[in-house]
């Protein structure tokens, strides 16, 4: 992505992966189920990669998959791949790689689209086998129960999927989906739907949570770690950047009330960086600052979160 995008190019959305042939999953046996195998890379800035992450943590599943954070800014001169730190012979200290291409390419040497995240690697090959967020998560939350901790409930109940499966529908189509495509509409009439499509959504949810303490009931699911991260966005970028600003989170009392809530649990805060966010979203790439859109403001008072 060149300098005066004026997008962020968050990741890819799930209609945007690329299609070769990394959807490996647990669940048809294409993978087997052992840890200290998998190693997750995601972004800190990132709605659809940072779920999975906090979803890692909150069960313990940490303790037998790795995991580590690309840098949050591309860098000058290269818009198709992601570093693992600031300066280009910067490591991943598990991978043992300086940019996501190259675990790519372990797994499919002629790879030559854009790396996405998340990516889920074998580190028996160094190679990618799932780019996909929605099955990582789902993949992870149903077949590595007896790896999370006991004291944690079950995030993703076998007999509920359904319903569960539905609600992150909702999530995903209605709301984390929507910045990336207002981004790229070119009619009044298209931007007004989506505008329409997410503040609808929103103020449902919002009267959901009216009675109910977490999105599915009285324990975080895996719908709250997709819900938290778009609201955690909402106020500190999409509010301006995405022109989504009939009302700001702090308008809905309820969303408000949950999603501080869970931010205040360890798994969603430490997995919860605003500077890589905002440094991703406003100033996109470690280029010099030469335009006022690359500019990262100074707000919203971020202090409230801690309240």
């Amino acid at each position: 992505m060149s300098q005066n995008v004026n997008r962020g190019d968050a990741c890819a959305l799930p209609t945007q992966k690329n299609d070769a042939g990394f959807t490996k999953k647990f669940s048809t046996g294409e993978l087997p189920v052992e840890p200290n195998r998998y190693h997750y890379v995601w972004a800190k800035f990132c709605p659809w990669a940072t779920p999975a992450a906090m979803m890692i943590d909150y069960t313990g599943l940490n303790k037998v998959i790795s995991k580590f954070a690309t840098d949050p800014l591309r860098h000058p001169g290269i818009d198709d791949d992601w570093f693992f730190g600031k300066n280009a012979n910067d490591e991943d200290p598990v991978l043992h790689t300086t940019r996501l291409s190259q675990n790519y390419k372990k797994a499919v040497p002629n790879f030559s689209a854009r790396p996405t995240v998340p990516a889920l690697i074998d580190l028996t090959t160094g190679g990618v086998v799932n780019d996909s967020s929605r099955d990582i998560m789902f993949e992870l939350g149903g077949s590595w129960k007896a790896y999370f901790d006991q004291n944690v409930p079950d995030v993703y109940p076998d007999d509920l999927k359904p319903e569960f499966d539905a609600m992150n529908t909702r999530i995903i189509t209605d709301i984390t989906s929507i910045p990336g495509k207002i981004s790229d509409v070119d009619s009044q009439a298209e931007y007004d739907m989506l505008f329409n499509q997410y503040f609808d959504r929103l103020a449902q949810l919002d009267r959901r949570l009216a009675d109910k303490r977490f999105l599915m009931g009285d324990h975080i699911t895996l719908p709250d770690f997709w819900l938290v991260v778009s609201l955690i966005r909402f106020d500190v970028v999409f509010y301006f950047k995405s022109k989504l600003n009939k009302k700001r989170l702090v308008d809905f009392p309820n969303l408000w009330r949950y999603a501080k809530e869970c931010y205040q649990i360890p798994a969603f805060k430490q997995n919860t960086d605003f500077t890589a966010i905002k440094q991703h979203f406003f100033q996109v790439s470690d280029d010099p600052v030469t335009s006022f859109d690359r500019v990262i403001p100074g707000g919203p008072d971020l202090s409230k979160w801690e309240d």
